[in-house]
């Protein structure tokens, strides 16, 4: 899983997912209480719904993401921290004591399940624990990638004392396995612009398209209610680069 030895930077480059936090925002008030997000990294999201009055159950498998989100949680608002639960968890297969009226994973996070089985794990496991009334939502990426290997930098931003930190970016597709191999770097420049620190993340993400993912619901009994190619609710064509599928149990 991606972001382990750079956690501490993720919220950092957070910036452009308003649109899509937006979005979860208003179909988490349209299901209601109580959410699930699987892949909940540092809280990003699921502090936003809570602010909102939902409560909000967040699954991680990395340790230094719930990290940096319980340390996060330690210095909210107690209104805001008792809606919140973070626990570790495979989003693969989890077995929780309760059920859901909204269940999401944001930000293509769903790719990061690279087997058929892994994939089928994870809906089985939302079906056992969504609500009949409720909603299940996630996305994937659909467009062209460059998977040459090459190092693009994707962005610096500013950290404390007059340093920044640069983010850069290395693909490979894997084509017998249908898998990306994502290498992520984060540089860390003080004020002269030297490099005082490296951070390097590793993570596979699968290769999906629309059909695979409407079968693959279609076979744990989930309804496609709606297909969007933009957080702006802009109905999915054969041309988009995003997928954001909202469903429900059949």
């Amino acid at each position: 899983m991606a972001y382990r030895g750079s956690a501490q930077f993720y919220d950092l480059f957070a910036r452009g997912k308003e649109e899509e936090q937006s979005f979860y925002r208003l179909l988490a008030q349209e299901a209601g209480s109580p959410a699930l997000e699987l892949g909940v990294g540092t809280g990003l999201f699921a502090f936003l719904l809570a602010e909102d009055g939902i409560t909000v159950v967040g699954l991680e498998q990395s340790r230094e993401m719930l990290l940096e989100a319980r340390k996060k949680l330690q210095k909210a608002p107690k209104e805001i921290a008792r809606r919140l639960l973070f626990i570790s968890g495979d989003m693969s297969n989890f077995q929780l004591e309760q059920e859901f009226r909204f269940i999401y994973i944001p930000s293509g996070s769903f790719q990061y399940l690279t087997t058929r089985k892994q994939q089928l794990g994870c809906l089985r496991s939302v079906k056992a624990h969504l609500h009949k009334e409720g909603s299940f939502v996630f996305d994937i990426w659909t467009g062209e990638s460059d998977t040459s290997g090459t190092w693009r930098r994707l962005e610096t931003v500013p950290l404390a004392k007059g340093e920044v930190v640069t983010r850069s970016i290395s693909t490979r597709l894997t084509k017998e396995k249908e898998i990306i191999d994502t290498v992520l770097r984060f540089d860390v420049h003080d004020k002269t612009g030297r490099i005082t620190d490296t951070f390097y993340d590793w993570s596979q993400l699968s290769v999906l398209t629309v059909e695979d993912v409407k079968f693959q619901l279609a076979e744990m009994q989930f309804q496609v209610e709606t297909i969007y190619s933009s957080f702006s609710r802009k109905p999915w064509s054969a041309k988009a680069q995003r997928a954001i599928f909202v469903t429900e149990s059949i």
